[in-house]
């Protein structure tokens, strides 16, 4: 809820809202409010164009306040505090080290007044002082890692998982060969250490619809139900973002489809394959063929097994005049090619589309919303 319309300028450029007190920088500091409360009413009101607010910030340099606001806004109001320590020192650090300032902007202490001694400490002495005021071991590579984390990614949540995987010889090994850290990664990195490998990490830097750490804790719920865990396989560069949703997935058709899954047949293939000097296609008529052809192209075909079953849905392995897996939909009577798809989903030149169209006498549709096209 947003209270600044309701405040009150006093003589001494504090502000008064209801009965909280906001002392100005740089002695700036909330009275009669929870911090939660506070985190939410300083961004307000460093974002206010209205002229008490603007009175009440009139200290706050220019480049100062650019800092602050380049970090996520949970922490503003505890950087507008710590800024006031020394901000030259803020200034630099902020650029060279977000995650530091970040980290001691929420760093806590059972009493106030330790907690703000062991700040001030912190920025006059070196380096080695600052990461054990943190709680970090005190090396460059712990420095080098968190200089890794980008401003944007500095929440308070995010930090902290930062800091508890610093905390441990292994992970600490692994993030110190990355290039940079993000929210992904602070999620991957959190897995038990027998998933972990820095391919893994890696990929989690990569934007994905789904995240490494949220598909591995599926796949380890699998193997847990299958009797496989502790065993986790799944390590290497061999192991892309792709081929880890394809074991997913096809884990979970196993699951659903019970112990002789491979050995299920589908139905008759709707439409009769073409073996032609234009087209090569073979239908795919076992879940074991269905498996085979997610493994070798690399996509999730295998999820489709049940709406096979249910004959709703089909899937054919074409050749020629390319390699493509091609999946239909029923409507009515018809047969659609809703997706065609070469080797990692790549898609497939024209002439080859409208070779398939021909095969077919239907055109390229599209899936109903609430299916997934691979």
């Amino acid at each position: 809820m947003n209270r600044t319309d309701n405040y009150q300028y006093l003589d001494n450029a504090s502000i008064r809202i209801d009965d909280i007190l906001l002392q100005p920088w740089p002695d700036f500091y909330v009275i009669g409010e929870t911090a939660e409360q506070a985190d939410q009413l300083v961004p307000e009101l460093l974002e206010s164009d209205d002229p008490i607010a603007m009175l009440w910030k009139a200290k706050i340099p220019d480049d100062l306040m650019k800092t602050i606001q380049r970090f996520p806004r949970c922490l503003w109001r505890s950087l507008l505090e710590l800024s006031q320590l020394h901000v030259d020192y803020f200034l630099q650090w902020g650029q060279s080290c977000p995650a530091l300032i970040g980290l001691m902007a929420i760093h806590s202490s059972d009493i106030q007044l330790d907690r703000d001694i062991d700040r001030i400490q912190a920025f006059y002495r070196g380096r080695r002082e600052r990461l054990k005021t943190l709680g970090l071991p005190p090396t460059r590579e712990v420095y080098r890692i968190l200089a890794k984390l980008p401003v944007e990614s500095c929440s308070s949540e995010q930090l902290e998982q930062l800091k508890e995987a610093l905390q441990d010889k292994t992970r600490r090994k692994l993030l110190s060969h990355l290039e940079v850290i993000t929210a992904e990664t602070l999620e991957t990195v959190q897995l038990p250490l027998d998933f972990l490998d820095i391919h893994f990490l890696r990929m989690s830097s990569e934007e994905a619809a789904d995240s490494i750490a949220s598909i591995c804790t599926e796949i380890a719920d699998f193997r847990r139900r299958l009797g496989k865990l502790p065993i986790w396989p799944y390590r290497g560069s061999g192991i892309s973002y792709q081929r880890l949703r394809q074991i997913r997935d096809s884990i979970e058709v196993r699951l659903a489809l019970g112990s002789a899954y491979k050995d299920i047949r589908f139905p008759k293939a709707p439409v009769e394959v073409v073996q032609s000097s234009k087209l090569k296609l073979k239908a795919l008529t076992t879940v074991r063929e269905l498996f085979k052809e997610g493994n070798e192209m690399e996509n999730c075909i295998t999820t489709y097994a049940r709406a096979i079953l249910s004959r709703s849905h089909y899937a054919y392995r074409m050749t020629f005049p390319e390699r493509a897996t091609i999946l239909l939909v029923r409507r009515n009577e018809d047969w659609y090619p809703i997706e065609v798809r070469g080797p990692r989903n790549v898609s497939v030149a024209p002439q080859s589309l409208a070779r398939i169209s021909a095969w077919l006498g239907t055109e390229i549709g599209e899936e109903a919303p609430s299916d997934f096209p691979f």
